[in-house]
């Protein structure tokens, strides 16, 4: 490697590094990343045709404002429409499953508590749901198309409500909960023995979250 060249790759770590260690020393932190494990629980036109479902959640969120953070997310559930059907194939039955999917996006304000280690979150936005059904392929060799597989969505809002608490001196890593309230009009086909062409859905989803801050 020529001298030259070395010199400017050791002044781009150095550059890095001092970028890195401002981030990582300023007194909040703008970039949050997270994930989480919960329940989703339907309401409303739901409540009567579906069912209490495992939920996953994921996102980010950045922070303009040590009290204000911008988010963009994407929520998940599984079999809460309890379809129970199969297609048959060269491979077999392969078992038709349903999905509930969730995109928020929004803000949220920040009360931080006991210097910063606890923080109270509460916000809201618009949201995007799509109900679908897809076909569980044999394997990750092929792709099996699903012509009796439906599909559903719609827009509406959210509202939020969430708690954390940090593991790390640095405040760098947080173990929290975070609720989503849902209220969004879907219409399309049935998903389930959900009967109704256009319904308006609530849907209440709770998970457990792991966030990382930087």
């Amino acid at each position: 490697m020529r001298p030259r060249t070395t010199g400017l790759a050791v002044l781009a770590l150095a550059f890095a590094g001092s970028a890195w260690g401002q981030s990582w020393n300023r007194n909040y932190s703008r970039h949050q990343i997270w994930g989480g494990l919960g329940t989703a629980l339907p309401g409303q036109d739901l409540k009567p045709y579906y069912k209490p479902a495992l939920a996953w959640s994921a996102g980010y969120g950045y922070r303009p404002l040590k009290f204000l953070q911008l988010d963009v997310g994407y929520d998940g559930a599984y079999n809460s429409a309890d379809v129970r059907a199969y297609q048959d194939s060269g491979y077999g039955p392969l078992r038709i499953r349903d999905f509930q999917v969730f995109v928020p996006f929004g803000g949220r304000v920040i009360a931080p508590l006991a210097g910063g280690r606890l923080e109270i979150h509460g916000g809201g936005g618009g949201a995007y749901a799509r109900y679908s059904e897809m076909l569980q392929q044999p394997g990750d060799w092929v792709s099996i198309g699903c012509p009796s597989c439906q599909a559903r969505d719609g827009w509406g809002y959210y509202a939020l409500l969430a708690g954390n608490i940090a593991l790390d001196p640095g405040r760098h890593l947080r173990l929290g909960v975070t609720t989503r309230v849902y209220r969004i009009d879907t219409a399309g086909p049935r998903i389930g023995s959900l009967p109704y062409v256009r319904s308006s859905d609530q849907w209440v989803n709770t998970c457990a979250t792991l966030t990382f801050s930087f």
